[in-house]
């Protein structure tokens, strides 16, 4: 079968968000759309939503009333499956329940033609599971398409280990006919970004556990320092935590239980007491009509020392020498392994996954830990964690100094790679063994973490900007202290070998 957009129908089963969003999308692309609900009342809303979602297109000139007129007239309800028995590719978008979809593409089957390719939109159930029941399983594949469907790229093309690779590349070339941006990827529990986001939730739930900081001055980091467009906090207060919960379950069952994704205590407790987020008023933040989320927490102005000593130039991040080197501060340069030392005794080093403390005992010196930045330049926040040993004048003079730079500066308590470098760190972990088990490419995992959840740059591409051994110095020296939460892929270590 031949993909050519606009030349044969589709159906859409499930008129729900992301069942209208596909129809949506097809239709857009010139395709006869059919719409099929159980429930007549919510094909008929589904239908009226997209002619409001196209209405307001329209009126922001994004397309135009013809446009918005095709388009509508693409879509059609159906109220019985027989009616959809030319459709050439049918995509289910219905309640994430394997005995209720396993029972919809066995009568599918029944009714299409044999040339059809069946797809599905789950999120989260193994596409073999779902194979197993099929006639033709070669013909069944996975189409995750992301909330709102209409507006975000990325499409995770799904391959079950019977799929026909012709009618996986079928459906990749469709989507990307679209205006999509698909990935092949073969199935595995949480597919690319659900489990590959799962340490941006993870370990920040863990931080705040340990008292590293509290929610708003994380999410402020991780918009602040990492580029990230919402911090965990608030995106988990969003997504719902009872859907973010119960997504961490899901993948931690289906790897065994394995301590990367154990399910947070604090996350349970919330959802336990009726405390989802957005939608239910209160979640991590309290968001009725009469609260403010709380701010972020930044350091009072300190005065800066006179001068500073990189020790070590080289082996500091480019864009972290050039904020102090466009400052105010005289700088000497010595030899060394990397550390702005200050005049009246410490050094600021990079966090590297140990504690200030222990780095203290290690130097000899006292220890003020500076958080990872995408940009150090570019980034309105720097995060500093200084050893419980540390004298206050060292620390306000570490604070001062980046003060001169115009820097918001969050001071935190000193726990083992810090905030921004420990989650990083283990989103390039989980990336890696996306790629170490053949679940996708590196370029494929990439994409999808840019264009799915939006992430400033692919986890792998921060690894090579950051450096590999540097990832793996900061993952060894939390595994040393937490265990095999930490433990390093077999991708990472063989990355270190070649650099």
């Amino acid at each position: 079968m031949e993909i050519k957009a606009g030349n044969y129908p589709v159906a859409v089963i499930g008129a729900g968000t992301m069942g209208r969003g596909i129809a949506q999308v097809a239709a857009t692309a010139g395709h006869p759309v059919m719409l099929y609900d159980v429930s007549k009342k919510h094909t008929q809303a589904a239908i009226e939503f997209i002619e409001q979602r196209l209405h307001s297109s329209v009126k922001i000139g994004k397309i135009t009333e013809q446009a918005k007129t095709q388009i509508l007239n693409n879509i059609s309800p159906v109220h019985d499956l027989e009616e959809m028995s030319q459709a050439k590719l049918v995509i289910e978008a219905i309640i994430e329940n394997l005995a209720i979809k396993q029972d919809l593409f066995c009568r599918l089957e029944s009714t299409l033609e044999a040339e059809a390719i069946l797809a599905t939109n789950t999120s989260s159930i193994d596409l073999k599971k779902i194979c197993d029941t099929l006639k033709r399983p070669e013909h069944f594949a996975g189409m995750h398409f992301f909330n709102p469907a209409p507006l975000m790229a990325l499409v995770e093309i799904i391959r079950a280990d019977k799929t026909d690779p012709g009618i996986a590349d079928l459906v990749f070339s469709l989507a990307e006919k679209w205006g999509k941006s698909p990935v092949h990827v073969r199935s595995s529990p949480g597919f690319i970004v659900n489990r590959a986001a799962r340490p941006f939730y993870g370990e920040a739930l863990v931080i705040l556990r340990e008292g590293g900081t509290d929610a708003s001055t994380c999410d402020a980091i991780m918009r602040d320092c990492g580029g990230f467009r919402m911090g965990p906090f608030e995106l988990m207060d969003l997504i719902g935590l009872d859907v973010n919960y119960e997504v961490t379950c899901q993948i931690w069952e289906s790897f065994d239980r394995h301590p990367r994704f154990d399910p947070s205590v604090l996350q349970k407790e919330l959802v336990d007491a009726g405390q989802l987020g957005r939608k239910s008023g209160k979640g991590f933040f309290d968001y009725k009509s009469d609260s403010e989320i709380p701010v972020p927490q930044n350091a009072e102005e300190c005065s800066p020392p006179e001068s500073i000593t990189i020790e070590g130039a080289e082996k500091l991040p480019e864009s972290l020498l050039k904020l102090l080197q466009g400052g105010t501060i005289d700088i000497k340069t010595t030899d060394g392994n990397g550390a702005i030392r200050l005049p009246q005794g410490g050094v600021v080093v990079l966090s590297n996954g140990k504690s200030s403390l222990d780095r203290a005992a290690e130097i000899g010196s006292s220890v003020i830990s500076l958080d990872l930045c995408l940009d150090f330049g570019q980034s309105p926040r720097i995060v500093l964690a200084p050893d419980s040993k540390c004298p206050d004048n060292t620390l306000m003079q570490a604070v001062g100094l980046f003060q001169t730079c115009s820097k918001q500066l969050s001071v935190i308590k000193d726990i083992p790679g810090m905030v921004l470098t420990r989650i990083v760190a283990m989103l390039v972990n989980e990336s890696s063994m996306l790629v170490q088990e053949n679940v996708a490419d590196a370029a494929g995992v990439n994409l999808a973490m840019r264009k799915g959840v939006n992430y400033p740059l692919g986890p792998l591409e921060w690894a090579e900007l950051w450096g590999y051994n540097a990832v793996v110095e900061t993952l060894k020296n939390l595994r040393q202290i937490y265990g095999d939460r930490y433990q390093v892929s077999d991708w990472l270590r063989e990355k270190v070998k070649l650099s």
